[in-house]
């Protein structure tokens, strides 16, 4: 019965936690392989009043953003890497045409920032500097993606190799919001 569930080649069900601009958050257990405007319509009610689907956080607060216009994908460990996101432990986060994927971005490397252990220097002061990049109105891409790199690259563990995916996905998928 369990291998009969699923969607897109995937097999089983899989719990999504899902947040944001929709009807219905919560936990739903739905179709692995399901899509995120499948989840957002099939068991969250479809987007809150006067909302439309703008963007979502497919993994959580280091999973990385994606716009709508990718709302198709199968939400999975190997559909989002492409992509530069991950799916993680299934925290949907919905964003709608209110919200600006920027602002999201920002809350999170603060987030990542105030999280950080300090225990090695790309993470520590990588989350710090990023977070003051992030505040200009326009957004040195290049030296933003310079710090990406080392702290993918350099930092011990995983907060500090994921912490740049956020900014990454804004510069690579929300142009118009840092320029």
């Amino acid at each position: 019965w369990f291998a009969g569930q699923g969607r897109n080649g995937r097999k089983g069900l899989r719990s999504f936690s899902v947040s944001g601009r929709v009807k219905k958050p919560g936990v739903h257990l739905a179709p692995a392989g399901i899509s995120v405007r499948e989840l957002i319509d099939e068991y969250c009610g479809g987007m809150q009043a006067g909302h439309a689907f703008y963007g979502y956080l497919p993994g959580g607060a280091s999973g990385g953003i994606l716009p709508a216009s990718l709302g198709d994908i199968p939400l999975d460990f190997d559909t989002l890497q492409p992509y530069g996101c991950f799916i993680g432990s299934a925290a949907v986060i919905i964003l709608s045409d209110h919200d600006r994927a920027t602002d999201a971005a920002r809350n999170m490397m603060h987030f990542f920032e105030h999280e950080s252990c300090g225990q090695c220097t790309p993470c520590r002061v990588g989350t710090a500097k990023m977070n003051t990049l992030m505040e200009a109105p326009v957004w040195d891409t290049d030296l933003v993606e310079e710090l990406s790199q080392t702290m993918v690259d350099a930092s011990i563990c995983g907060l500090g190799q994921a912490a740049p995916n956020p900014v990454r996905c804004v510069i690579k998928y929300f142009p118009d919001e840092i320029k």
